[in-house]
């Protein structure tokens, strides 16, 4: 389905009541946003609120925990490593984040997600919740058993590989080593979906990412990025090097999976264009396979610098005639859905 067809389908199925002028129908809605990759209150001294989700509709943040950070450094415009981790460090690392963010949930009442039941709860009772995720598998070090101490812990999301090139596999930007997943990488991807731990295949290389599809027995996201038509390769600037090729696009979206399109400044001049470019994945991959992941305040530039977007963003995709449940599944819905099979034993 293109972009034409996907507007004349939403538009042949949306009702006159679903486009009651939008200030009307915005006082009584509930939380109902959700977004894939997140470091609010965790990156550039950000503050994580009860507040600020509840007065933009924000039901789920995935709270990423950057599991390289104490290695990884910016050179000319791209992260990379800069030094061996020490043994221990990126584990103890990783169990100070977690510590932290049960601490932030604790003060600000926001509930955590760590099963089926409890995000059936937090979406019946209209509450803010937060996931906690880690942007990595860095800190398990190479070892089930650190895996299964983390999911413990509350570890429901794992974007298996970053900026290191870690245990677990290749990354996008870097020259590849493994070929694909190493053979932890592989047992690590069975391992989440026996544990209840979301997979993201976020800066995996082709490779991973394909090696991840063939292995998961659920479906898998990509929280961040964008789609391009010619596959990405690490010798490309870092922008067309992080994308994903659309056929594996299309794959994460026939196993039930959601692709997530970073808001970047420097492709989108505006939440229009923005809007624009989740219309036409919507198209492509289906509306139940697109989703948001802000990368909030960990992009450069971005065309969503807060969570007041989110309001803006569903008003714009309605004037467009997309309909009301597609608008709400990209928002947010499609990101629960996955999540709740991943959680489901």
């Amino acid at each position: 389905m293109n972009r034409r067809r996907f507007l004349q389908s939403a538009a042949a199925a949306t009702t006159a009541a679903a486009f009651t002028p939008w200030p009307v129908r915005a006082q009584a809605k509930p939380l109902r946003f959700a977004d894939m990759h997140s470091h609010t209150g965790i990156l550039r001294n950000s503050t994580l609120t009860r507040e600020m989700m509840t007065k933009n509709g924000m039901q789920l943040l995935a709270r990423k925990i950057v599991a390289d950070a104490p290695v990884t450094r910016g050179i000319s415009g791209r992260i990379q490593a800069v030094r061996a981790a020490v043994p221990g460090e990126l584990a103890r690392y990783l169990d100070d984040r977690i510590a932290r963010l049960h601490a932030q949930h604790k003060e600000e009442q926001i509930a955590e997600i760590v099963s089926v039941e409890t995000l059936d709860r937090a979406i019946a009772a209209g509450e803010p919740a937060a996931v906690i995720a880690s942007e990595g598998g860095d800190g398990l070090e190479g070892d089930l058993k650190r895996l299964e101490a983390a999911r413990a812990s509350g570890l429901v999301h794992l974007q298996i590989v970053h900026y290191r090139v870690s245990e677990v596999g290749d990354i996008s930007t870097e020259r590849p080593e493994y070929n694909g997943l190493s053979a932890f990488g592989k047992d690590l991807v069975t391992a989440c979906n026996r544990l209840g731990i979301l997979v993201d295949v976020a800066h995996g290389t082709s490779a991973v990412i394909g090696q991840v599809l063939d292995l998961s027995a659920k479906p898998v996201i990509y929280s961040h990025g964008h789609v391009t038509s010619a596959e990405p390769y690490f010798t490309q600037n870092v922008i067309r090097a992080r994308a994903i090729h659309k056929p594996l696009a299309e794959k994460i979206a026939k196993k039930g999976g959601v692709v997530g399109l970073w808001p970047l400044g420097s492709q989108f001049h505006s939440l229009d264009a923005y809007a624009d470019a989740l219309i036409d994945m919507a198209g492509s991959l289906g509306a139940a396979h697109v989703g948001i992941g802000s990368d909030m305040f960990g992009l450069p530039s971005s065309v969503i610098n807060d969570y007041e977007a989110y309001p803006a963003l569903e008003e714009i995709l309605a004037k467009r005639r997309v309909a009301a449940a597609d608008i709400e599944g990209i928002l947010g819905r499609n990101y629960l859905r996955v999540l709740r099979r991943s959680l489901a034993s």
